[in-house]
């Protein structure tokens, strides 16, 4: 997971706090492609570490959808 990537220069929209860190969905939270079950990618979050809101969400292996 590239964390720093994913949350640098973040500002939580709700608490204006930028303290913010990274974690993943995996297992039934991942990203499965219509229809064909065996083609899924982990999603990486980045979160605001005050309250919790998700900043963004990003498919780690978007080419698994081709």
């Amino acid at each position: 997971m590239e964390g720093g990537l994913l949350n640098r220069g973040k500002v939580c929209s709700e608490c204006g706090s930028k303290e913010t860190r990274t974690g993943e969905f995996k297992g039934y939270g991942a990203l499965f492609k219509k229809k064909a079950m065996i083609k899924c990618s982990e999603v990486d979050a980045c979160f605001c570490i005050n309250c919790g809101l998700i900043l963004s969400l990003k498919v780690r292996n978007p080419e698994k959808f081709l």
